[in-house]
Order: C-alpha cells, then structure tokens, then sequence
C-alpha cells in the first residue's frame, strides 16, 4: 500500500514520534517483530486501548501507538491493511487498521476505505478501562476520519474537499455528520477540556494532565491494563524497583547533615561566605583604597594647619622677646 505524506514520521505528531522511536518497548519488543503476522498477535495480547499517550503512572507513548508505528515500517499491503479492519478477533486490531489508514492512507481514498464500515456495530472502548466509554466501531471510524484532534494528538489534515464529502454522504445515509471527540466518546478529553475538539494544549500541558501520570522520562513503572508499554519492564501492574544505588550515591547521603545541606555544602557556603565578606574582595579594595587616600589627606591638612599655628606662636614670641630688649635699651 503506498504511503502518503511523510515517510520518514508517517505524518505523525513530532512529539509523540519522538516518544514512540525512544521508548524501550519500541525499540526492544516492536522493532524484533519482522512480520505483519507478528505485529497483529502482539496487538491482541498486549493492546487494550488506543489512545495514543499511556495510562496510569507514567507517561508515553502507549502500546497501541508503539505497534501502529511498526505498521508503518514494515508497509503492509492493502490486502494485509483490509485483514486488519476485518479481524474478527479482536477490535483493537481493527482499530489499529482504521489508524493506520488515516495517517498514510491518500486523502482521495479515504472514503473508499472506509465507507463499509460507517455502521459498523461492534463494541469497542479506546479508552483505557476506567476511563471513556464503549462506543461502536462505526461511531470511532466516523469521528476519527472526521476530526483532526484525537485524545493529546493530532491527525494529519484532511483536505477541506474530501471533508465536505464526507458530511455529504454520512448526511445523505442518515448518520451523525459532526465529530464529538475522543475517538466517539465526546466529554471531557485527557486534557481537562470540556470542549473536546479544541486544539490540543502546550505538550507540557498535554504531557501532564489527568491521571495523576508523571513525565515521560519516568520509565520505572508499567502501562495499566496492558502488556508492557512504552519504556517498561516486567511487573504486574505494579511499579518495577529502580536500580540499585552507586557507591557515590551512598557516600553523598553519608554526607548529608540536617538542614538538608552537605558537609561539602556547607564547606562551600563558608567559602562563598569569607570571600564575599572579606574587604578586598569584589572591588572593595580599590574603595578602602580611596577612603585610605582621603584620610591621608585629611591628617596631612590637620598636621599642616598644627605646624602654621606652632610657627606663628613662635614668631610672636620672638618679637615681643625683641620689643622687650628695645624698651629696656633705651631706658
């Protein structure tokens, strides 16, 4: 089946192909399956949700998504892509397919793809257990090819022409023409939006709301309700230990003191300390210098002004001393 678009991200989001491409489970459980066979027996063990962000206790890109990007290395055929909207054994399967589809699929042949499947009455829910609602798999196939948003990411743009196609044909057999969000389910999406297909927030924002999930880069706990995700090791449902600790790891918290600071800590505040109080430190020389100067000059203007006063002292008794002499000379 010939890909459209980007064949280098399979037109998906940059932030959540980054996180699919980096997470462990990609690199060391996808990428070992080298078939289509392989891909579709890991969707029915491991995949129990398609949204595209994992659940639970961590955050990344989840299972489901993981595998469709395997799909789209691999560049099934479109026999194998229609077994996959067919599969009877499991509806995740079958929505991984319709995924598959509305990224690389051609915008002209959408319609084709999709059109025996718009009353599609099987039960499916993409949301992770707890969360969403069951929706059929005609009410997901419409509101994904209808909206660009899905759950915290962002489909490629259909263009505006095979759109209002779209809502011509659904109109004219009587279904729901307009998009409710989160993959059929409308409501209130992962990002605390109530209006469901608004664009979605900042990645940090995105990458951070709902179920209490931590940072992508928190990779020391399992997907929930699912095989291994993105970035996780063994365990069930439970958060896998984290390694051990160094031997400088040890040694810093030996060091710690109360108060939260180090013995080198506090070594350093001391020497920040006695540096920056010190009076020649930080251009405080060159000011202790110039009051130095100032007073130099102003004890050599007091000892000038104490040696005019000795002198005139002086010469005054020394003429008074010379008038004495004079009056008794000439008495």
């Amino acid at each position: 089946m010939e890909q459209y678009g980007n064949t280098t991200t399979y037109n998906v989001e940059s932030v959540l192909q980054k996180n699919i491409v980096n997470s462990e489970y990609f690199r060391d459980t996808c990428m070992k399956l080298s078939t289509w066979e392989e891909v579709v027996d890991e969707i029915f063990y491991s995949v129990s949700d398609v949204e595209p962000w994992m659940s639970g206790n961590a955050r990344g890109a989840s299972t489901a998504f993981c595998l469709l990007y395997r799909l789209f290395t691999l560049v099934p055929s479109k026999q194998q892509v229609k077994a996959l909207v067919d599969h009877t054994d499991s509806p995740y399967i079958r929505a991984v397919g319709f995924l598959y589809i509305r990224y690389v699929a051609s915008p002209r042949t959408l319609w084709e793809w999709i059109a025996p499947y718009v009353r599609d009455s099987e039960e499916i829910n993409p949301s992770p257990e707890g969360h969403g609602k069951p929706v059929t798999m005609g009410e997901f196939v419409r509101d994904v090819f209808l909206e660009q948003y899905y759950f915290e990411t962002i489909f490629p743009r259909v263009p505006k022409l095979v759109h209002d196609d779209f809502v011509s044909k659904l109109t004219a057999m009587g279904l729901p023409s307009r998009a409710v969000g989160n993959a059929g389910q409308g409501g209130t999406d992962r990002r605390g939006i109530e209006e469901a297909n608004r664009r979605p927030a900042s990645v940090k924002a995105s990458l951070s709301v709902a179920f209490g999930q931590r940072a992508p880069n928190r990779a020391t706990a399992r997907e929930e309700g699912r095989g291994l995700g993105a970035g996780m090791k063994g365990g069930s449902g439970a958060a896998v230990a984290p390694p051990p600790r160094s031997p400088r790891d040890r040694d810093r918290d030996r060091d710690r003191r109360p108060g939260g600071h180090s013995s080198r800590d506090q070594d350093r505040d001391r020497v920040r300390d006695r540096h920056t109080s010190h009076p020649y430190r930080n251009g405080d020389r060159h000011k202790d210098r110039d009051g130095d100067r100032r007073r130099d000059e102003g004890g050599d203007r007091k000892r000038h002004r104490e040696d005019e006063g000795r002198d005139r002292g002086r010469d005054r008794k020394h003429s008074d001393r010379d008038r004495d002499r004079d009056r008794d000379h000439r008495r």
